[in-house]
């Protein structure tokens, strides 16, 4: 299945190709910066991927070649400030569910392809993908401290993914760090030169599609749920769908011993 929508001129860009939704931020006029649209858009490109059962994995990545996100767009938040519109606090009314709740929730693999700059809220994102690959010229950071924001969303998990007392760091003094920094502990899994993040992300998801669907769902959800629950009450979460009555074991078992490619169905 193919399709694709655009959800217009300074939003996200969604379409659907060989089972993978290809999220596109597509404001590089503002380096992606993360509008109020923007992040509507992404939400409900979330929802959508979660509900399509034709979507077995989603990427997400910047348009224009020089920012993954540089985070929320300030020029807005400033115009509100002057108008005297509060700003929505994390966790709190209708900011309580947020975009990058929506990305991490997602039951399916996420991978962030990421080229150019990846600062606050646009590192936020990057956060709530499963796996995340950069290009050389990749910057990380959360300027948050500099600006008195909060991170509300790194703050929590960043020390999950990478040390805390490097977190702390790059949190507290507002650190940036480049791609092959960021691949050495282990926030991000491959870098690459820039003229090639694009063919390298074909690749590694078209490789992703080669396993069983319904495996790769499991996993994220074991994952997602288990995450920081002690061993015992994890192991006995039982999330996802069950892969081990599905067709689609049947499948793998019999394309194994006959020594050929399965034909999965995610059934």
């Amino acid at each position: 299945m193919t399709e694709s929508t655009d959800a217009g001129t300074d939003g996200l860009v969604y379409e659907v190709r060989n089972r993978v939704a290809w999220l596109t931020l597509d404001r590089p006029h503002r380096l992606n910066a993360l509008s109020t649209k923007l992040s509507a858009d992404i939400a409900a490109a979330a929802a959508e991927a979660t509900e399509d059962p034709d979507v077995w994995a989603v990427v997400i990545r910047g348009a224009g070649g020089r920012s993954f996100s540089v985070g929320k767009d300030l020029k807005e938040l400033n115009q509100n400030d002057v108008t005297g519109r509060p700003p929505a606090t994390p966790m709190i009314g209708s900011a309580r569910n947020n975009i990058f709740e929506s990305v991490l929730e997602i039951p399916k693999p996420v991978i962030a392809s990421i080229d150019g700059y990846c600062l606050a809220g646009g590192f936020e994102l990057a956060l709530a993908c499963d796996i995340r690959i950069a290009s050389e010229p990749s910057t990380f950071g959360m300027p948050e401290s500099r600006i008195g924001m909060g991170g509300n969303f790194a703050s929590v998990v960043l020390p999950r993914i990478i040390p805390r007392a490097i977190a702390a760091e790059m949190l507290y003094f507002s650190r940036r760090i480049d791609a092959r920094r960021a691949e050495q502990i282990g926030l991000v899994n491959h870098v690459v030169p820039a003229e090639e993040i694009a063919a390298y992300t074909d690749a590694f998801v078209a490789e992703l599609m080669t396993y069983a669907p319904l495996s790769l769902r499991r996993y994220k959800e074991m994952m997602t749920k288990g995450w920081e629950l002690p061993i015992p009450t994890a192991l006995r979460l039982n999330v996802g769908p069950n892969p081990y009555t599905s067709a689609d074991r049947v499948e793998g078992v019999l394309a194994f011993l006959e020594k050929r490619p399965p034909v999965w169905r995610a059934e």
